[in-house]
């Protein structure tokens, strides 16, 4: 199993950084769905942090596919290199590590020497489509302590598996 960390900036997942930013995402998120398909077709296990806000961005991390109405993007190629295979929707939980503005906010401000600012905060929770039932995914509220965040996801996965 395949585990993405997903949330707001803040929440405790680690920054895919700046590159991702100057980059267009969805050839991004599809060298990520290659890289998922190349640890499953060798029997892996992995964790992978990635924002991940919105469900068309997950849909193409666990597929490979560009929405539709997406698809005119230059430099997005539909090809996954075959002897990858492709993910089967279990492969792939996400886990929403859900927290409020004011603690993610307040995390935010005590970081020194990250490249997201707090003034940014904003845009990340009006970008962000929390997953819905259609996807296998699981929240974990990040107010509670560091190890009761990892037993949580650690319980999610177990009774996934």
């Amino acid at each position: 199993m395949i585990v993405v960390l997903m949330g707001v900036c803040g929440c405790g997942k680690t920054s895919v950084g700046q590159a991702l930013a100057e980059k267009d995402r969805y050839p991004w998120l599809r060298k990520l769905h290659t890289v998922i398909c190349s640890w499953i077709s060798e029997g892996r296990s992995g964790v992978l942090a990635c924002s991940a806000l919105k469900k068309s961005y997950r849909q193409v991390l666990a597929t490979g596919q560009v929405p539709q109405d997406l698809s005119h993007i230059s430099n997005v190629s539909q090809h996954i290199p075959q002897h990858l295979g492709s993910a089967k929707p279990d492969d792939i939980l996400f886990i929403y590590l859900k927290g409020s503005k004011e603690v993610i906010g307040s995390r935010l401000e005590s970081r020194t020497g990250h490249f997201m600012p707090p003034g940014l905060l904003d845009s990340q929770f009006l970008t962000l489509e929390e997953p819905d039932d259609s996807e296998n995914s699981a929240s974990v509220d990040i107010a509670q302590p560091l190890m009761a965040v990892v037993m949580d996801i650690y319980q999610t996965i177990v009774e996934s598996s």
